[in-house]
């Protein structure tokens, strides 16, 4: 993994207020530091960058793919003269470890967060960036080959609906970046970059694993008459899962011992809450099976020399549930599972009141995801290129059924429950201008618009097994938002040693069409529309003393607007708790500033250190309304400021031709430090934050076999703002934790791989809100021509 020195969001002003535009006629150094002309390649493209870039900052042959990233800056450039911080996983990377979900490719890079509490069936899994709240993928942008990929509802990302074996890199850029791409950037970007076949290219994959897991993967692809590329790839993949989700019970005391209850039974197992409450697990939910198929595609079209379209869609549908749930219950006088009633702790004078079927039971659901994406580059002239991108995020399916926990009449084969739906669409266009100015400045600007949708609807049913035969509609919300942005970037080498990048982009968000319905019964209330205005400036330096070394240093803002879900989601739960959206949320925002360095004393060595701060104003999330004496409302609001400091620390050593070695930590201090609607939060650390990270690995080489070793330290998280939830090894808490994962591939011919994967050697137990899976093992087989 290479972490390298970027940066995204830039403009001219600096270089209009200072005069500089004259002096691109001379020469800022003397003629043996000019940068050779040299053929980069974009990583999405596979074809040669047309637009000059600003010159390197030194002399350097630049390597094709290697050394080129394009998220930065949105255009294709060298990392090493670029003023920020991004890590590129290559696919090669991705190969050599046990990498079956996209986020798992990230769990190793320094400064990122991968929260996946199980395993796939996890639909809230995410990848955040600099220390911001893993509640959500609200804070950090996901795009696939530039793409925004979030949905409309609640800006989540389905990582499992994209198949691994179609990655060419990854590219991670930490820091904030609502400069070039707006909302949901302020902890950085990720942008998934498809492949793009260069000649025939055909891959069969098949994998098997712990719990009954299988997968398969075909793909082919070819370059046609050198114009034309075309690729398209089938993913499949199942689990039956494993008991992930547990049923917890708080006995109380028998008010009556001359009537205590006639049954008595055995088979609880007494635990503690987060926050130190006695309780007991009396079951499972079953095990939490999962099954997902994808289908992706993607055409590339070199029209004429300097003008191509690419156009690529996803196609993925995954369903998710439980098998039979499981009852620790046994009466103590026939040893029969017991699930339903008042029953009697055998032994004690406590009691479990008013036990039902369907406390037992979880849900299930589907989602399906439709990616469309559209995009040109044509170059007008030596030094002018356009690019346009349209693109459609389409969520049609979204869909979940949940069985009653209340009622005698549900049970593992249906009786009345709920089924909601929350269908989505974004859609999004952008036209992009790049202008070369003489041989060291580039300008970017481009204008971009964005659409969202999101209905979402709650019925309740007699059959929970038949969730589209609904009754009496229960909860009701939606609405629409869209953002208007213009930015300008510009990037100049002004000495060999020095440059700068300054941007700048103004965004106009409106939310529009909210209504919500709380309750049956009530009425629908419709809300106005609102618009809000945001400003998001950035400027980057980089500075480079010694050709070894590399100083890096900047400052921005940037802002996160409110989803269609915190705005307008409100809905009731069967024991009278409101969970209500706010409308009148305002947008996030961050000021954030870093400085960094990159060694590279010794062939083969690369050590980077980084500093940053961000400190966030009206951070949005739940808290008790104020308004209701009974405490049973939870509304979201801009409820308080934050500070967030960290250091990221990493180095990579190729020790010889057949042995690499890299480690890397993230420390954080993230910290309320004001919370009006509840004072016993401030000076906490943040939830959902661990406030350390640690990686290692180490691969070795020979003969045909490849080995990778790897560790992974995380550790607590909180999940309440008054980090009252201090108990670990419990469910429901966030653990601390260390797994060591291996993987070894062997390739007895050129178009053979052959693999076997163990993670968790130690077999260590631990919760991340559900309990962990212990030791997993995975065999893979895959041909490729």
């Amino acid at each position: 993994m290479r972490t390298m020195a970027l940066y995204g969001g830039g403009l001219s002003l600096l270089a209009v207020l200072i005069g500089v535009f004259p002096l691109w006629g001379q020469e800022l150094a003397p003629p043996d530091s000019q940068t050779e002309q040299v053929t980069v390649v974009a990583p999405e493209e596979g074809q040669k960058a047309a637009t000059p870039a600003p010159a390197p900052a030194r002399k350097e042959k630049v390597e094709a793919v290697e050394q080129i990233v394009v998220t930065a800056t949105k255009t294709a450039q060298n990392p090493d003269d670029v003023p920020a911080s991004i890590t590129i996983v290559t696919k090669e990377e991705i190969k050599k470890r046990n990498v079956q979900t996209v986020d798992e490719a990230l769990a190793q890079v320094v400064g990122a967060f991968d929260n996946r509490r199980k395993i796939w069936g996890d639909s809230m899994t995410n990848v955040n960036l600099r220390g911001f709240p893993s509640d959500g993928q609200k804070r950090t942008l996901v795009l696939l080959d530039g793409q925004n990929i979030a949905n409309a509802y609640s800006n989540s990302v389905a990582w499992t609906s994209m198949p691994v074996e179609n990655i060419e890199r990854i590219e991670v850029v930490r820091g904030p970046f609502s400069a070039l791409y707006g909302g949901n950037a302020m902890g950085g970007v990720i942008n998934i970059i498809t492949k793009t076949p260069k000649k025939l290219e055909m891959v069969a994959q098949g994998g098997y694993g712990t719990f009954d897991s299988w997968t398969y993967y075909l793909g082919a692809g070819d370059r046609l008459w050198d114009k034309l590329s075309i690729q398209a790839g089938f993913n499949y993949r199942i689990t039956t899962g494993y008991p992930s989700s547990l049923v917890q019970k708080t006995a109380s005391d028998i008010k009556n011992l001359k009537k205590p209850p006639t049954i008595n039974v055995v088979g609880w197992q007494p635990t503690q809450t987060t926050t130190g409450g006695w309780t007991n697990t009396i079951g499972d939910a079953g095990d939490s099976n999962w099954n997902d198929y994808s289908l992706n595609g993607k055409i590339s079209w070199d029209i004429a020399p300097g003008h191509k379209v690419v156009f690529s869609t996803l196609q993925s549908w995954n369903d998710y549930g439980y098998d039979m749930y499981h009852s620790y219950l046994r009466n103590a006088a026939t040893g029969a599972q017991v699930t339903s009633g008042t029953v009697r702790l055998s032994g004690t004078n406590q009691q479990f009141s008013s036990l039902q079927e369907g406390a037992f039971l979880n849900g299930d659901g589907r989602e399906q995801i439709q990616v469309y994406n559209l995009a040109s580059e044509n170059q007008l002239t030596e030094t002018t290129k356009i690019k346009f991108h349209a693109g459609l995020m389409n969520q049609p399916t979204n869909k979940s059924a949940t069985p009653s926990s209340s009622s005698s009449l549900t049970t593992f084969g249906g009786g009345p429950g709920t089924a909601s739906f929350s269908p989505s669409r974004n859609w999004l266009a952008e036209l992009q201008v790049d202008q070369a100015i003489g041989a060291r400045q580039q300008l970017v600007g481009g204008i971009s618009y964005n659409t969202g949708w999101s209905n979402s609807k709650t019925y309740s049913v007699d059959n929970w097994r038949s969730p589209e035969c609904t009754s009496s509609l229960d909860q009701l919300s939606g609405g629409r938002d869209r953002n208007i942005g213009v930015y300008l970037q510009d990037e100049i080498a002004w000495h060999p040693k020095f440059n700068t990048v300054l941007g700048v982009r103004l965004d106009w968000w409106e939310t529009y069409g909210g209504n919500y319905m709380k309750a049956t019964g009530e009425p629908i209330v419709h809300l106005p529309s609102r618009s809000q205005l945001a400003v998001s400036p950035k400027l980057a330096f980089l500075y480079r003393p010694l050709e070894w070394m590399t100083w890096r240093a900047s400052v921005g803002r940037a802002f996160r607007a409110p989803n269609i879900y915190e705005l307008y989601r409100t809905w009731q739960t069967s024991s009278g708790t409101l969970y209500k959206g706010n409308p009148d949320l305002n947008p996030e925002t961050t000021f954030s500033w870093e400085i960094g360095a990159t060694l590279k004393p010794f062939k083969g060595t690369t050590f980077t250190a980084t500093y940053f701060e961000n400190y966030v104003n009206d951070l949005i999330y739940r808290v008790t309304d104020p308004d209701d004496p009974a405490g049973k409302t939870q509304v979201y609001e801009n409820a308080g400021k934050a500070t967030i400091k960290g250091v990221e620390l990493e180095i990579n050593q190729k020790l010889w031709s057949w042995l690499e070695v890299f480690g890397n930590t993230t420390l954080l201090d993230a910290r309320i430090t004001q919370n009006p609607y509840n004072p016993a939060s401030e000076g906490k650390k943040i939830t959902n934050t661990p406030r350390q990270q640690f990686n290692f690995g180490v691969t070795a080489t020979y003969w045909k076999i490849q080995a990778f070793l790897s560790g992974r330290y995380v550790s607590k998280m909180m999940s309440r703002d008054d980090n009252s939830d201090r108990v670990n090894n419990v469910y429901g808490s966030y653990d601390p934790y260390f797994t060591l994962n291996s993987k070894i591939i062997f390739t007895p011919v050129k178009y053979v791989d052959l693999s076997l994967a163990v993670d968790n050697i130690c077999n260590r137990k631990y919760y991340s809100y559900y309990r962990s899976t212990g030791r997993t093992i995975w065999s893979q087989v895959t041909l490729r021509y």
